[in-house]
């Protein structure tokens, strides 16, 4: 049985703030032996080929967080996400979706609203649809608009949020940190710590 880790991405400190997304095994191996990580999200990946690794992740003190809408093996209903939760004992889920994330929450995961930031219309619109009690955490995509459009949106957040998305050099990942986001989820390798 997996151990729950104990941290979670509202409590990152430096120089753990880049949250690797992870896509393979060889990716998640290559998370766990640095020093800087401490969260870990997957996508588009099978659940169930990384159980060990999962197991190694929690040990390690690692959080890691599923997107739920891009994962194979595990549904976002509440079978599935009471297996994440209770089996798998992942600490979060990223999802668009409010229903599963009100699930997720039911089960003691920590919830990620993902949020696209299209224009500033439907951003607004999506920041008062959030529920807080069913939402820790606001993921705004692509990041790269952060430092743009949330010093005039401070007054609307409505909970603390990351990046991610679109980021492709340690200068934008600079610039959204600098710009409040408490985090940035960063595919590309070369930019883990």
């Amino acid at each position: 049985m997996l151990t729950q880790s104990s941290r979670s991405l509202l409590n990152l400190r430096s120089p753990c703030r880049v949250i690797p997304v992870v896509e393979s095994r060889l990716q998640f191996v290559q998370v766990l032996e640095s020093a800087h990580v401490g969260a870990i999200f997957m996508r588009r990946c099978n659940l169930f080929e990384f159980v060990t690794l999962l197991e190694r992740a929690h040990r390690g003190g690692y959080s890691v967080y599923v997107n739920m809408d891009h994962i194979d093996g595990i549904e976002g209903d509440a079978a599935g996400l009471r297996y994440l939760a209770q089996h798998l004992r992942v600490t979060g889920i990223v999802s668009v979706h409010p229903k599963i994330l009100s699930l997720g929450k039911n089960f003691g995961l920590e919830t990620i609203q993902r949020i696209y930031v299209v224009d500033s219309t439907g951003l607004e619109n999506a920041l008062e649809s959030v529920d807080p009690r069913s939402v820790d955490l606001l993921d705004l995509s692509p990041a790269l608009v952060i430092p743009y459009v949330i010093p005039s949106l401070t007054k609307l957040l409505p909970l603390p949020f990351i990046g991610s998305g679109l980021i492709f050099s340690a200068e934008q990942v600079q610039a959204v940190l600098s710009a409040g986001a408490l985090g940035v989820a960063v595919l590309r390798p070369e930019l883990w710590p």
